[in-house]
């Protein structure tokens, strides 16, 4: 049972959401994220990662917009994946849902070799099914 999931959006949602298509299919991921911006360095968890981005499980939100470094660590690759994104969207805390708070990050910023890394990773794994309804 989920209950309502608080968003903070970039740009306002659609009227109709039925001809939204993903860029990227995204993938459930267990993966420990080290974040930082200007000021802070923090820790979360990826819990879905594509190649065009990654949503990371934290209560420390960062606004909407604002750039910040990350790490993913890729445990069966023995290897991590380094660069910049942006914050496109916050979830906050909500005691009536069961979804955890956090941020969505699209990379802006990520060499060769960690998209190939990425890539390698999520072959290995079957992408999350998201309903158009």
């Amino acid at each position: 049972m989920s209950g309502e999931a608080v968003f903070t959006r970039l740009e306002p949602e659609p009227a109709s959401r039925s001809g939204l298509r993903r860029e990227y299919a995204r993938f459930s991921v267990d993966l420990d994220v080290s974040l930082g911006s200007e000021h802070n360095f923090y820790a979360g968890f990826a819990e879905n990662l594509s190649s065009g981005g990654v949503f990371v499980a934290t209560h420390l939100l960062k606004p909407v917009g604002e750039e910040i470094r990350f790490s993913i660590h890729l445990p069966e690759l023995n290897a991590a994946v380094t660069g910049v994104g942006e914050v496109r969207w916050v979830r906050e805390y909500n005691e009536r849902s069961d979804l955890p708070p956090g941020m969505g990050i699209r990379f802006l910023q990520l060499d060769a070799a960690a998209e190939e890394l990425i890539t390698n990773f999520l072959d290995r794994r079957e992408p999350l099914f998201f309903d158009d309804e």
